[in-house]
């Protein structure tokens, strides 16, 4: 057993090279390969990964045998928002020359199929699945006793080589008087309602605060939405976070930006909410039959003892580790939630497949989350990767932004859903910068932009890839379309001239012809750039 002042320790692990390598003489056969702590996302990823490989692994998950509390919160969350989708789609029918009665919502039945769906999606996560792809699981809290062992419930010493601590996050209450007398619901503890309640507060305007405000809505509650923060989605470009208040206040949402709540009040069946209102500088209440916290998450660190063995943490921040994912104990290793990072099933899978290279392999690979894509599931999506127009503007970048508007889509026209537009950074080259996409199917339309990023593809590369039609890979077409278009100056033009005669024949910046989104067309909207060009050089211009 290793502890502090013991030889080596914590320093028996340097990097050099492109391995990390380690005093064979603290590793004995008896040791697990990898010892995963957490069984969510990204830890069964991890825990599978090595054991492919044929690495001894034990995974240590503290919920019971049979319960997957990933499973039961993220995955019928995304079920709960297409329920939501289809009542839309079914009011929305008449659009089509269908007429139909208008939805009636039994939220009971609705939670009902999704915890089905959990069920089928976790079947192959059992422990029985687990333990024929050569894992070991063990259920429990683990703590550190030492830098190879863990206690298992405070008994039981499981040894390893090298730990993952992957044990996720948790939602975290905002400390507001009155609200846990009040009481409320997060996004874990909201599947115990039996039905739509009448009314709703949600306090936080992020990605799971705005989903399940939209998602509520269209069951038939009255939304109200609560934030400190100056616009909603603040980690979205600013015209995002624009349209998407737009979008849901045309829905009937209330969303009430720089409230800084002051208390909670219960007033019969009623859970109100005073609050400092920033835009009026005045005291003001909203009343609901319930109030939903969606407004931060803790990091998942205590009980772990990480003390003993020297791992720097906190619920509030989650734990230090740097680019190899590795802590300032240089066996253990973290990923996920509890990295207080990138709160996404996809990052934690991402971040599992460095720890394997690092903790499993011995390589030494950095995490690199340039091209890291996250979404946001409203109807339509949001869906963004890498830097946004603002964020290169500010590191004083020479780039061009390209604009598609899904009203110019031929796939949004039949499907009646014009709404949202495309915006691509990128540099003179046509290397991709960063991307947001507002509008259906934006998470699968901006693949084609990650996986171009990913492989050094550019936007060049993309026009020549023929897309299907009609579908929504048309966005992709029209904006690297819009930078052929500027290859097309300078040198081209001039050579298209000496050898074709070819002129000119368009006033059309860049060749493009979309126009902002919701402008009326022969609006002077229409007659603005949705291409243009900013640099130290030369500034901004359309």
């Amino acid at each position: 057993m290793l502890r502090p002042g013991d030889g080596g320790v914590p320093g028996d692990l340097e990097l050099s090279g492109d391995l990390i390598h380690s005093d064979p003489d603290f590793e004995t056969p008896a040791m697990y390969d990898l010892v995963v702590i957490g069984g969510g996302s990204g830890g069964l990823h991890l825990a599978t990964l090595a054991a492919r490989v044929g690495a001894k692994v034990a995974l240590i998950d503290k919920r019971p045998p049979g319960e997957k509390g990933w499973l039961a919160a993220w995955l019928p969350s995304k079920g709960l928002v297409q329920a939501a989708r289809l009542v839309r789609q079914i009011r929305g029918a008449g659009e089509f020359g269908i007429h139909v009665e208008p939805p009636r919502v039994d939220l009971a039945a609705v939670l009902n199929r999704l915890r089905s769906v959990s069920q089928a999606s976790a079947a192959d996560r059992s422990d029985e699945a687990l333990a024929a792809r050569g894992i070991d699981v063990f259920h429990g809290t683990a703590a550190f006793e030492a830098y190879d062992t863990v206690l298992l419930n405070g008994t039981g010493r499981i040894e390893g080589q090298r730990f993952v601590i992957a044990t996720g996050s948790r939602p975290a209450p905002p400390q507001i008087p009155g609200l846990s007398e009040a009481g409320s619901l997060d996004d874990a503890s909201l599947w115990s309602l039996t039905q739509v309640p009448e009314s709703l507060t949600v306090i936080g305007a992020g990605p799971i605060g705005m989903e399940f405000a939209q998602v509520f809505a269209r069951l038939g509650s009255k939304v109200t939405v609560l934030t400190d923060e100056d616009r909603v989605l603040p980690r979205e470009d600013p015209e995002i976070s624009g349209h998407v208040a737009c979008m849901l206040t045309g829905e009937g949402i209330t969303i009430k930006q720089r409230a800084a709540i002051e208390k909670i009040e219960q007033r019969g069946d009623q859970k109100v909410c005073i609050y400092n209102d920033g835009d009026t500088g005045e005291r003001a209440e909203v009343s609901s039959a319930e109030i939903l916290c969606a407004s931060a998450r803790l990091a998942n660190v205590e009980h772990l003892n990480l003390e003993a063995v020297g791992v720097h943490a906190d619920p509030e921040h989650g734990i230090e580790v740097n680019e190899l994912l590795q802590t300032h104990a240089v066996r253990v290793f973290a990923i996920g939630d509890v990295l207080q990072r990138h709160q996404y099933t996809h990052a934690a899978e991402a971040e599992a497949e460095v720890a394997f290279q690092n903790a499993v392999l011995r390589r030494r690979r950095k995490i690199d989350y340039t091209s890291l894509p996250w979404a946001t599931f409203l109807d339509p999506e949001v869906a963004t990767v890498g830097s946004a127009e603002a964020q290169a503007k500010a590191d004083d970048l020479e780039h061009h932004v390209f604009r598609v508007n899904y009203a110019d889509i031929d796939s949004a026209r039949i499907d009646g859903r014009p709404e949202g537009f495309a915006k691509v950074v990128a540099s003179p080259s046509g290397k991709i910068l960063g991307a947001t996409i507002l509008g259906v199917q934006a998470s699968l339309v901006l693949q084609q932009l990650v996986l171009a990023m990913d492989a050094g593809l550019g936007l060049g590369e993309l026009a020549e890839t023929t897309q299907i039609y009609p579908t929504y890979g048309q966005v992709i077409r029209e904006l690297a379309g819009q930078f052929q278009a500027t290859r097309q100056r300078g040198f081209m033009a001039t050579a298209l001239r000496f050898f074709y005669g070819f002129q000119p024949r368009t006033a059309a910046v860049d060749g493009a012809s979309s126009r902002t989104p919701d402008a009326p067309h022969g609006s002077a909207d229409d007659a603005s750039a949705a291409s243009h060009s900013t640099g130290p050089a030369h500034g901004h211009g359309h």
